[in-house]
């Protein structure tokens, strides 16, 4: 893992029950947890081969971050990067080195 290529800041948030101005509502975003991350990059020959697929490759962004944060994960959370936010579609933990977490998002449109 190289810290170096981690360079954005992500925000982890979930949606809670609370009250918004003395109304109850189901989705309160509660942030989690903040940490660096890196996007990986699309690779070359991905890129050329999905070439009849026209758009932005920031729409589903794989976030590489340290194994150990200060909480666990869990899917039902949601990502915060450059004021867009993002569902988790899918999680894979490095076990074997205990080194990295990728995890895939896909932007929520609003």
């Amino acid at each position: 893992m190289k810290l170096t290529n981690m360079t954005e800041r992500i925000t982890f948030f979930s949606l809670k029950p609370g009250v918004i101005n003395g109304v109850p509502t189901n989705n309160v975003k509660t942030d989690e947890f903040t940490c660096w991350a890196e996007v990986a990059k699309l690779p070359y020959r991905e890129f050329v081969n999905s070439s009849t697929e026209v758009g932005y490759r920031k729409e589903t962004p794989v976030f590489i971050i340290a194994f150990k944060q200060k909480k666990e994960i869990q899917t039902n959370w949601r990502i915060r990067w450059r004021n867009k936010e993002y569902e988790i579609i899918s999680m894979d933990p490095d076990y074997k080195t205990k080194d990295t977490n990728q995890i895939a998002g896909r932007v929520i449109k609003s």
